[in-house]
Order: structure tokens, then C-alpha cells, then sequence
């Protein structure tokens, strides 16, 4: 993990700022003085961060998908809290409240990350309305979603988790000229990383990846996840509800 003073295009790097939903609504010239208290991370794929850096900084990713995931020190067991694109934020918990919040976020593509110190952010929310109204609605979906995943592995079985899933990140009209619907984010994921977010082991969930494919609802060729027919993937997805 390297880690920069300055960027290397602030101009450019303000440009990816303007394209997160935390940063979108703030005015170009104090975004500018912002950029002041930020310093740049680049981290390989595969790289695992410190369990402990959101104690100390908040992170916008500006390249990359990450991987926030937990584990379970018994087991060994891990699963994937969120996964992370462009734009998004971490850690929200220490910046929140200020205590301990042991996870282990992993690069799952090269990432460019811009950095700043939590003393710095927590003032920003308290002095900046623009950055505060955009804050207060993202931390909200976030929890949503940590809520609709705690849900979903209650009451949904397996094969319903990985429709749903996949359903979130599917788009719902074909590009012209295409045969199938695109999946977006989670699209060239490893079956590791899909069980991982669904709370599953990968054999289960190679087996429901089989099922789904053989049932005409997805295509998976060559690590590329398409949709064939999204009828069938949504009947999938209400299942057990």
C-alpha cells in the first residue's frame, strides 16, 4: 500500500470527487480546500487494509471496488459486509462514534483511495450543509442495506439470496444490439466473493450459480455474469417471501 501526500491530477481527482454521492453537492471551490486535508492511497488487488484504519482516516474511494468483510475468528468463516465502488465511503462507524470497528477491507481491483483524518471529516459535517445533506441520506442507505442483508439470510434461502443479489446490480433495459441484460459491480466476481456476500459456503453457491444457468436465467461465460431472462431471475428473487 503506497501512500501519496498529493494526487497526481487534482483535477482530475476533484472530477471523481464531484462523482460521489458524498461530494456531488459541494461547491467546486471549497471541494478544492478540501482536497488540502486529503492524501492519496494506491493499493493493489488482493491487498488487505489495516483492520484498524478507519480509526484514523475516512476514505473515498476514487478507483476500484473494495471489500468490507468480517470473520469470524473460530471458523474462520468470512463474509462480505459491503462491496464498495467508485465514489463510496469507509469506514462510516469510527467516524460516527469514535470506537473500535474491526473489519478487514480487500482491494478486489486496483484502488485509488483519497484519505483524509476523521477530526477533519467530523468538522466538514458540522461546517458544510452542502456536504452534510449529501452524508446524513448515505450513511442511511448503508444501513439499509446491513439491514436488508440481516433479513435476507433470515428469512430467504439460498438460491433466493443469490437472485436477489444478483437482481440489485442488473440492469433493467438490454443496450441495443445486446442478447442479454448487464450486471454491473458484481458482474466478473469470484463464486468465493458472491458466497461471501450471501452468507454461504462457495460449493453452495456454485451449485445455485448451476441451477440458475441451467434453468436459462443467467449466463456466467468466461467470468462474465449476464442476465437472460430477467422474468425468471425475478420470480427467483420472491421466492420464500
Amino acid at each position: 500500500m503506497d501512500v501519496a501526500q498529493t494526487f497526481p491530477d487534482t483535477d482530475t481527482c476533484i472530477s471523481m470527487l464531484k462523482n460521489s454521492p458524498l461530494f456531488g453537492k459541494v461547491d467546486t471551490v471549497l471541494l478544492k480546500d478540501m482536497m488540502q486535508n486529503f492524501s492519496c492511497m494506491q493499493i493493489k488487488r488482493s491487498d488487505v487494509l489495516e483492520s484498524d484504519l478507519g480509526m484514523h482516516y475516512f476514505h473515498i474511494i476514487l478507483k476500484g471496488r473494495l471489500k468490507i468483510t468480517q470473520i469470524d475468528p473460530d471458523t474462520g468463516k468470512s463474509i462480505t459486509i459491503f462491496l464498495l465502488k467508485e465514489g463510496d465511503g469507509f469506514d462510516i462507524f469510527p467516524l460516527l462514534d469514535g470506537e473500535e470497528h474491526i473489519v478487514f477491507p480487500v482491494a478486489v481491483d486496483d484502488l485509488l483511495v483519497a484519505r483524509a483524518p476523521l477530526e477533519i471529516v467530523r468538522e466538514w459535517i458540522k461546517q458544510h450543509p452542502d456536504f452534510n445533506s449529501a452524508f446524513l441520506p448515505y450513511v442511511g442507505k448503508r444501513l439499509r442495506e446491513l439491514e436488508d442483508s440481516h433479513k435476507s439470510s433470515i428469512f430467504h434461502d439460498t438460491k433466493t439470496r443469490l437472485a436477489k443479489l444478483i437482481l440489485r446490480h442488473t440492469e433493467q433495459h438490454k443496450p441495443p444490439h445486446a442478447k442479454h441484460y448487464p450486471v454491473r459491480l458484481i458482474h466478473d466476481l469470484s463464486h468465493e466473493t458472491l458466497a461471501e456476500l450471501v452468507a454461504t459456503s462457495r460449493s453452495v453457491l456454485s451449485t445455485q450459480m448451476k441451477k440458475l444457468r441451467e434453468e436459462g436465467a443467467i449466463s456466467s461465460k468466461r467470468g462474465l455474469l449476464t442476465v437472460k431472462n430477467l422474468q425468471k431471475l425475478r420470480h427467483h428473487g420472491k421466492e420464500n417471501q
